[in-house]
């Protein structure tokens, strides 16, 4: 993967991304009207969490992590030694996944209690979120399966399949949330909650024609237990113990937020929607189609290809989230106020939520260049390392959390008294900060850059230093330069107009204009890259059309 097709494969799959999470923000703001930040809104993102977190931890974080490096092996030795791999591993996912489903749906007043231990002092919305956690769960084997699909496809070059079933998702959900409009809080909630299943479905579906012009077949085999599902397992069970460490996160936050004001699961939920749109767009689609390509060159004995492209990786990930990240904090009320202040969402919500938008835009670029750093260790098969630092990033987010989000006060169960004792532990040595909300997402942040740091060191030295690490180095400073100049303009604009929607006109585009200039000024090779590649691209496309 050269630098033109960094650009080029990252466009495809993120072109399509850009286009669900634009679906995405509507059905979010969709769902914030009708519910606002309050009981009905913090059920339902709670329960919507529970199987998202048991797919990311079985499906995408687990098996398909360590399925990709296997699969890029398995087409080395031809198509057909490809499918018998492809298949085994299918019927083990639909094996894993529902058996999960089953006992989530069994055990889902234990799992609520773990996940929110804030909610039991109040019955109604324990008991609505048992509930539609149960009409969710089987959710997870739908997308875990178009999970596996998306990294087969993407190892063998066909890209955006993974990305259109987001879209049609999101569809689906708009869709459901329409319909909950025209019912009462509690019905419609449980209307939007079972749209969750139609769209499970329905992501599926919408993965097949790309499957067939694969050349591949999802007919699972009855063989689950043959040499390619021993590897697999062999490489899951740390690759699981890495996915539990970042889900643990995920976890613990949530836990942490059911235990502040009421509203705080949404005010995280819906600062995270927006800061996962740059993210998602960019990031995860790069991060996509880098896996397979590193995958494919650490299977040909390339250095020089793996290090490159890892590197090329890298760059473009500081060009472009540099100034996102920066234009996220500078506009975040606004953004939010354009978005979601409308229905029960008010004033004070988007207040709240902003702040959480501006801490978790600290770290995205650090979260970012984890994302790629983590998947050069995944393409040579070793799960381990980025597990153990993984461990180190939860325990330090943990840490911080507890040091941020200010004093709480004590809940009944285990969960919340476990968590009230180690705070109180720690005001012993440490001095405590009361960013409430804000808080969790801020410990996040600054945990997912200190292991990027970490994970490049390690890496480094054990590619015997063969990592060119200043390109990386040049690409940062001029962004953070071309940046700083983007910022001096976004302030004044903020002092000086008053009206949301004129800020955000002139806001957005006008500070990409300047951060084009600035790095046209500084001569930044990515800018020159990407206008270039466009330019060919329209070459082309205008000589087809002749």
């Amino acid at each position: 993967m050269n630098t033109h097709s960094v650009v080029r494969g990252t466009g495809i799959v993120g072109s399509l991304t850009l286009l669900s999470r634009l679906l995405g923000f509507i059905r979010d703001m969709l769902v914030a009207r009708l519910f606002g930040s309050g009981l009905f809104a913090d059920a339902y993102i709670v329960a919507f969490r529970i199987p998202n977190l048991l797919r990311s931890l079985v499906a995408e974080g687990a098996l398909v992590s360590a399925f990709v490096p296997i699969f890029a092996r398995e087409l080395k030795h031809g198509h057909d030694q490809a499918q018998r791999a492809f298949s085994a591993v299918t019927g083990f996912l639909l094996l894993t996944t529902t058996a999960l489903s089953i006992l989530g749906i069994i055990f889902a007043p234990q799992i609520v209690s773990f996940f929110a231990p804030g909610f039991e002092s109040d019955p109604e919305k324990f008991s609505l979120c048992v509930l539609l956690t149960r009409i969710m769960l089987p959710y997870i084997m739908c997308v875990s399966l178009v999970a596996l699909l998306n990294g087969a496809l993407n190892s063998v070059k066909i890209f955006g399949a993974s990305a259109l079933a987001q879209v049609v998702m999101n569809l689906v959900l708009i869709a459901g949330a329409w319909i909950a409009a025209w019912m009462g809080s509690r019905t419609g909630v449980i209307a939007l909650s079972v749209s969750v299943i139609v769209g499970g479905v329905a992501q599926l579906l919408a993965q097949i024609p790309a499957l067939r012009r694969s050349g591949f077949s999802l007919f699972p085999s009855r063989e689950v237990f043959c040499s390619v599902t021993k590897q697999l397992v062999l490489l899951m069970f740390p690759a699981i113990i890495g996915a539990t460490v970042y889900q643990l996160t995920i976890f613990l936050n949530t836990c942490m937020a059911s235990l502040l004001p009421q509203g705080s699961v949404s005010w995280l939920f819906y600062a995270d929607r927006l800061t996962q749109l740059p993210i998602g767009v960019f990031s995860i689609a790069l991060a996509s189609v880098l896996l397979p390509t590193l995958s494919q060159a650490h299977v040909d004995e390339n250095k020089a290809a793996f290090t490159g492209n890892l590197m090329n990786a890298l760059r473009y990930t500081s060009f472009i989230m540099i100034p996102v990240s920066c234009g996220l904090y500078m506009l975040a009320r606004p953004l939010i106020e354009i978005l979601f202040q409308r229905g029960r969402f008010d004033a004070v919500s988007t207040i709240n939520t902003a702040f959480a938008v501006q801490a978790y835009a600290v770290g995205l670029w650090g979260m970012s260049c984890h994302s790629m750093i983590v998947r050069a260790f995944i393409a040579q098969r070793d799960t381990v390392t980025a597990t153990l630092v993984g461990a180190f990033s939860l325990v330090l987010t943990f840490t911080l959390s507890l040091l941020l989000i200010g004093e709480i006060s004590a809940q009944p169960g285990y969960i919340a008294e476990f968590i009230l004792f180690c705070q109180q532990f720690l005001l012993k040595f440490l001095p405590v900060a009361n960013l409430a909300h804000s808080g969790l997402a801020l410990s996040s942040s600054i945990a997912a850059t200190c292991a990027f740091v970490i994970l490049s060191f390690l890496l480094h030295g054990r590619l015997n230093k063969e990592i060119a690490w200043k390109a990386f180095f040049i690409t940062t400073l001029k962004s953070l330069l071309a940046t700083a100049a983007m910022i001096y303009c976004l302030q004044l604009l903020t002092e000086s107009i008053p009206s949301t929607w004129i800020l955000l006109g002139l806001g957005i585009p006008g500070g990409a204009l300047v951060y084009a200039a600035a790095s046209f000024l500084l001569k930044s090779p990515e800018l020159q890259e990407t206008f270039a590649l466009f330019l060919r691209l329209s070459k082309r496309r205008l000589n087809k059309s002749r």
